[in-house]
């Protein structure tokens, strides 16, 4: 039989491996308070970030606006000064070559019809020289216009893979504080029961924690992919925190 000596010794052990227990996961929760807290302080920089992210784009999306607007007006101006090239130039012709068909109706030189077929053919020229002109001018605004709406679709999947990620944490803060309560339920539980059913609790609280961790690393990893495919140079401080302070 066990003598009363040997039971003492075995409740002392289970009270001290109790107590263990208990301060292991008092030590756990400080820690994950504290993590909260830098968490929170996290979700405040990347909100002003977010802020000041927004207040560049639009400033950006204005200045391509009106670059795009002087271009616009520019290639109209040329469009216009080479058609009033081209009217005068014709007007100016049509004078001479009065002029000319007069005087051939009293000499007919052969040289005449030489200035005449030149000036035709420099009326010619203007006209072409201005429709080329436009042109090109039409060619540019086109360009900068795919360019601008592949830098804008760029940004609307940088703000989506954002938008995963914050969202993440956040539900991530939200467990964690769902978990510090389950951890003072552990504590505080009154009985063999009570204490499965709180742990069985915490266990669960914990795996979607870990699942929505997982999860959070996927959408990082699908930033980074876009980042590097899209021929972004993208620094690694940015790509370990895509909401840091100067990363937006």
């Amino acid at each position: 039989m066990t003598s009363l000596a040997e039971l003492r010794a075995i409740e002392e052990e289970r009270i001290a491996s109790e107590r263990a227990a208990i301060t292991a996961e008092l030590e756990g929760k400080k820690r994950a308070v504290l993590e909260a807290e830098q968490r929170a302080r996290d979700a405040a920089e990347a909100k002003l970030a977010a802020e000041r992210a927004e207040e560049i784009r639009i400033a950006r999306e204005r200045e391509q606006a009106e670059r795009a607007a002087r271009m616009h007006v520019e290639a109209a101006e040329a469009t216009e000064r080479a058609r009033l090239a081209a009217a005068l130039e014709q007007e100016r012709t049509a004078q001479e070559l009065d002029l000319r068909r007069q005087e051939v109706a009293k000499k007919r030189p052969t040289w005449m019809v030489a200035v005449t077929i030149g000036a035709v053919l420099a009326a010619g020229a203007l006209t072409w020289f201005g429709y080329d002109r436009y042109q090109q001018a039409q060619a540019a605004n086109e360009q900068e216009e795919i360019a601008k709406k592949a830098a804008e679709q760029a940004r609307r999947d940088r703000d989506v893979a954002i938008a995963k990620m914050t969202a993440m944490d956040n539900e991530l803060a939200a467990l964690s504080t769902r978990v510090d309560k389950a951890i003072e339920q552990v504590v505080i539980a009154d009985g063999a029961a009570a204490r499965l059913a709180a742990k069985q609790n915490l266990d669960k609280l914990r795996a979607e924690q870990a699942e929505i961790e997982r999860q959070r690393a996927v959408a990082r990893k699908l930033y980074e992919d876009k980042i590097r495919k899209g021929g972004h140079h993208t620094t690694q401080e940015c790509l370990d925190n895509p909401l840091a302070r100067d990363c937006m």
